[in-house]
């Protein structure tokens, strides 16, 4: 019982400060990218402001030019978000993790 006891305390210590790096890990690392990941975010919210006008534009004034330009913000969007993924994978990953949760 007493053996018992003790391998379940080492690995209990031993969980614990390794999940203790884990997270400091992690916090380092989304600190690192952090201001990469505001500057793309901003810019992404700034065509995505500029699609809804665009948008709003296609349904009054439907034209070839105009869809072409709303289509143009799409992927433009579509390619930030790659970017994003692509320079901030830890502040990605816990983003995603944190959706999946809710």
């Amino acid at each position: 019982m007493k053996k018992l006891f003790k391998t379940t305390l080492i690995a209990a210590i031993l969980g614990a400060l390794f999940s203790y790096g884990a997270i400091n890990f992690l916090y380092y690392k989304m600190e690192q990218e952090l201001i990469t990941y505001l500057v793309l975010n901003e810019e992404a919210k700034k065509l995505q402001d500029i699609y809804a006008l665009c948008s709003g534009l296609l349904s009054v004034n439907p034209t070839q030019e105009n869809l072409s330009s709303c289509n143009n913000i799409v992927t433009e969007v579509e390619h930030l978000s790659v970017k994003i993924k692509e320079q901030c994978p830890y502040i990605s990953f816990y983003t995603s993790y944190i959706n999946e949760l809710q």
